[in-house]
């Protein structure tokens, strides 16, 4: 904990995404007391995508944030707008039409199972 999935358009291959995740772990750091050690970032490229009306130049990237139930609305609310605003900060590779988004789902923790080794 926390998951998280980056997916994007090709529009956006050139992106550093690297840059980008890491920015994000801090985020969850910040927002969620989460330890740095536990952040863990997909980037996955989609290339079969049809948003709005199917034009080829529309592009997207979505942020799925899956972290561990017990955080407050608050506390939710904050990380949601600063992983938005980190996004929109990165992600300048393309100016044409452009959805960034970012979902933050609660992990019920008893269903949560994780075992670290080596």
């Amino acid at each position: 904990m926390p998951q998280i999935t980056l997916e994007h358009s090709t529009h956006f291959d050139s992106a550093d995404f690297r840059a980008l995740a890491l920015e994000i772990h801090n985020l969850c750091v910040e927002h969620t007391g989460a330890t740095l050690e536990s952040c863990k970032t997909r980037v996955v490229r989609a290339e079969n995508l049809i948003i709005a009306d199917g034009s080829p130049d529309q592009a997207m990237v979505h942020c799925d944030l899956r972290i561990l139930s017990g955080r407050t609305p608050e506390q939710k609310l904050a990380l949601g707008k600063a992983v938005q605003d980190s996004m929109v900060k990165h992600l300048t590779q393309y100016d044409g039409p452009r959805q960034i988004s970012v979902e933050i789902v609660d992990l019920d923790k008893p269903n949560y199972h994780k075992v670290t080794a080596g």
